[in-house]
């Protein structure tokens, strides 16, 4: 009459009433029954009849390796500034086994990580910590996760294990400055590009994230200076423009520096430089200057004698600033070039043949001056040349009058003399020549009264002339009234001695002369 009393926990066990033999009714969880207790034992009371006796039985229950360990959770996720140092520390939570004894001594490893290692450390109470240690800096730029596996294996036999996912992302630091995908930008541009024109759209970027990545342009420096009036720069864009118009003869190249600053803390910043080519486009006309007259030309100048020169420049370049000179015969107010020339190249101005009568006494020409551009453009001016008779030797005509009391000398002068080229010189030599050979020895005859001197003006100057009205003794004859008398620059002390004696035709020519010029 073998029966068993259970304290609430019989559908465990069971006892053959005939052999008496304890038996397992259904399986035991220990770690249901008992937890983590070191020690797990479930009491059962057994009774038998006659007599009638009560025994206390103790089953013990044995753990077996029956449980992984298991992480709290399958994924941990960890955040990590890429800016941390090597050897920073970063705790993580362990595994937990149900087994007792061998069966729960965990061991831990990490997948390889080029980055990362990990520490176990035990405290007093044998209980483990774990620590994820950074042996390499991050760089999020390069990699912005890291993806490890922790597993955590116990001492049964057999093992089992357990693992976690570690996923870390590595934090942006500002430690990217905005990079040019350029150093040099190299920009050709004409001249005569509207306002607003764009120049060129720059690119900088940042591998760092959020406002650390954020740019903004500037203009940093400019050769020459003045660059920045003519240009303008979008902070957010890139974008060049041109702000004023440019121009190849003031400036043509322009070197400008562009600094990218991100909006980090603190802030990067990034260069380049824009090298600009301004081109050049044909905006300006030729522009001529007569640097050198020779006037009046004279009538026997030989061919090829240079008369003017025209100064010709243009201040494009290339074919746009080449410019040649020419008389265009049909242009409406152009006239014919008649004996004239002009170099094609050296605006000289020159005589082709000796000048004629019919050359008249001036000519009135036009001088083109066109460059080589597209379109050409051209500039003409107006070179007024006088033109004036050679200078004649004096012809003189002695011969004796029929009646007359002695010889009578004949005279007819004409003279002609350009002021600008005559020689004070040259005309005093004309005058004393004059005055010998009309001095007619003691037998003239002189109309009464005394024969007026003529004088050199008070100026003293041959630049100087008046019209003076002087009676002069010529003889016997008609009044003489086309003579002109040049008188050297003498001093006043001599007027009334030396003056006299060069002068003396003064007083023997006959005739009486109504105008002298007086230089």
């Amino acid at each position: 009459m073998f029966r068993m009393v259970s304290k609430g926990r019989g559908d465990y066990f069971e006892v053959n009433l005939q052999s008496g033999v304890l038996f397992v009714n259904s399986p035991v969880d220990r770690e249901e029954v008992c937890g983590h207790s070191p020690l797990c034992a479930i009491d059962l009371e057994v009774i038998v009849d006659k007599p009638l006796r009560i025994f206390h039985v103790e089953v013990e229950i044995q753990d077996i390796n029956d449980n992984a360990p298991v992480f709290p959770v399958n994924e941990k996720y960890l955040s990590i500034a890429e800016s941390r140092l090597p050897d920073s520390r970063f705790p993580l939570e362990g595994a937990f086994d149900a087994d007792i004894g061998t069966n729960s001594l965990l061991t831990y490893k990490l997948s390889s990580s080029e980055h990362f290692t990990f520490n176990v450390k035990s405290n007093d109470d044998n209980k483990k910590s774990l620590v994820l240690v950074l042996k390499k800096s991050l760089d999020r730029e390069e990699t912005p996760e890291h993806n490890l596996l922790l597993t955590a294996t116990d001492g049964g036999k057999p093992e089992l294990t357990g693992t976690v996912q570690l996923v870390i992302t590595v934090l942006d630091a500002n430690d990217n400055a905005p990079v040019f995908n350029q150093s040099v930008y190299k920009i050709r541009l004409f001249e005569n590009a509207a306002n607003g024109t764009l120049v060129i759209k720059l690119n900088a970027t940042d591998l760092d994230e959020g406002s650390n990545k954020e740019v903004s342009y500037i203009f940093s420096s400019f050769a020459p200076p003045t660059g920045g009036d003519m240009f303008s720069l979008d902070l957010n864009t890139g974008e060049v423009r041109v702000k004023s118009g440019l121009d190849f003869e003031e400036i043509n190249v322009y070197d400008i520096q562009v600094e990218a600053k991100d909006k980090g803390n603190p802030p990067l910043s990034g260069h380049c430089n824009i090298e600009l080519e301004v081109l050049d486009v044909n905006d300006n006309t030729p522009e001529l200057v007569v640097t050198s007259l020779s006037l009046p030309v004279p009538e026997d100048a030989p061919p090829g004698t240079v008369v003017a020169l025209i100064s010709v420049s243009d201040r494009d370049s290339g074919d746009n600033g080449k410019v040649t000179c020419s008389i265009p015969p049909d242009l409406p107010e152009a006239r014919a070039a008649g004996p004239f020339r002009v170099g094609v190249y050296s605006g000289e101005i020159s005589t082709t043949r000796a000048l004629e009568e019919s050359d008249g006494p001036s000519q009135r020409l036009v001088i083109l001056v066109k460059d080589h551009g597209e379109p050409a453009l051209s500039a003409t001016a107006t070179v007024s040349l006088s033109l004036v008779e050679s200078p004649q030797a004096v012809k003189w005509d002695s011969r004796q009058r029929v009646g007359s009391e002695g010889p009578l000398v004949d005279m007819n002068v004409s003279l002609m003399i350009a002021i600008c080229s005559v020689s004070g010189l040259f005309v005093l030599v004309i005058v004393v020549y004059v005055g010998l050979r009309c001095h007619p020895g003691p037998e003239v005859m002189c109309g009464p009264g005394k024969a007026t001197v003529v004088c050199s003006s008070e100026v003293g100057s041959w630049s100087y002339s008046q019209r003076q009205s002087r009676n002069l003794c010529v003889g016997e004859g008609t009044a003489k009234n086309d003579l002109m008398v040049f008188s050297p620059n003498v001093p006043h002390f001599a007027e009334n001695g030396e003056m006299e004696k060069q002068l003396v035709m003064a007083s023997n020519v006959c005739g009486t002369v109504s105008d002298v010029l007086l230089f």
